[in-house]
């Protein structure tokens, strides 16, 4: 009978301490993951409470800037606006609406004072706040964008800068449009967007791709991709390992409580005899 009960313990103990090691063990991968609370645009990482600086720049422009009317798409339920901060410092005189309700949007036009944009130089910059745990984006859609001539331009580069309580975390990076197409149904004008941010003379390759219509409003469907990533990468890790842990744990207990009568039935079989 003791013999039966060392073997018992023995067994009992290895198979919690497996489920031990098997829960430690996930603890790196989700760590990697939980290591940010919020991802922006696939590259920047920031965590709650930090102060994301967006800004988005404009240049190889072929002609001067006379006039442009543009917005500037996120999901208010992740980031926190500084309206304060939204700044276009080339654009003297620009009409700003920190407080649209789907982001910002903004127009500017001049005959007499047009802008150079041949080098890059800050088109829009703004800061937020990080408010909740997500992966979402700062997306962009530009109505009107046009020379000297009136007409739309066809060569011009946009790129963006995220900055992470003020240290470098992308550079020069490829902005995102928004994601849904009914925003050219209700804000197009005469420009055409690429989602490579460039120009139809200048652009090239896969993403060289002009936006089409669709039937998705611009914040349900912003909203709708934020939500999703949450749920899929936004998470709270440790309610997934507690869960984990949970689930290992009952596997053991229901091991052990096998094997404790499968030993029983052992051992009263030896005492019968």
């Amino acid at each position: 009978m003791k013999t039966i009960m060392k073997k018992f313990a023995k067994i009992s103990l290895a198979v919690v301490m497996t489920a031990l090691i098997i829960v430690v063990s996930c603890l790196p991968a989700f760590a990697a993951k939980s290591k940010a609370d919020v991802v922006l645009n696939g590259k920047a990482e920031a965590s709650k409470g930090d102060t994301i600086t967006y800004t988005l720049k404009l240049s190889d422009c072929d002609d001067k800037l006379e006039g442009i009317q543009m917005y500037i798409f996120y999901n208010k339920q992740f980031l926190e606006l500084d309206t304060d901060s939204v700044k276009v410092p080339e654009l003297k005189g620009a009409v700003i609406n920190p407080k649209f309700e789907k982001g910002i949007a903004f127009n500017w036009t001049s005959v007499t004072d047009l802008v150079n944009f041949k080098k890059a130089k800050t088109l829009i910059t703004m800061d937020f706040k990080v408010k909740n745990p997500c992966q979402t984006s700062v997306t962009y859609f530009i109505a009107d964008m046009y020379g000297e001539d009136m007409t739309y331009f066809k060569t011009y580069k946009l790129t963006h800068d995220i900055l992470v309580n003020g240290k470098e975390a992308v550079k020069d990076g490829t902005p995102m449009l928004c994601p849904n197409n009914e925003s050219v149904n209700q804000y197009q004008g005469s420009f055409v967007n690429y989602k490579d941010g460039m120009g139809e003379k200048n652009g090239s390759g896969k993403d060289h791709v002009a936006v089409t219509g669709g039937a998705t409003s611009p914040a349900a469907a912003q909203a709708a991709t934020d939500a999703a990533t949450v749920t899929q990468d936004g998470g709270n890790m440790t309610t997934v390992l507690v869960i984990l842990g949970i689930v290992f744990a009952i596997i053991a207990i229901i091991v052990v409580v096998v094997l404790r009568r499968h030993f029983n039935k052992d051992a009263d079989a030896e005492d019968k005899e």
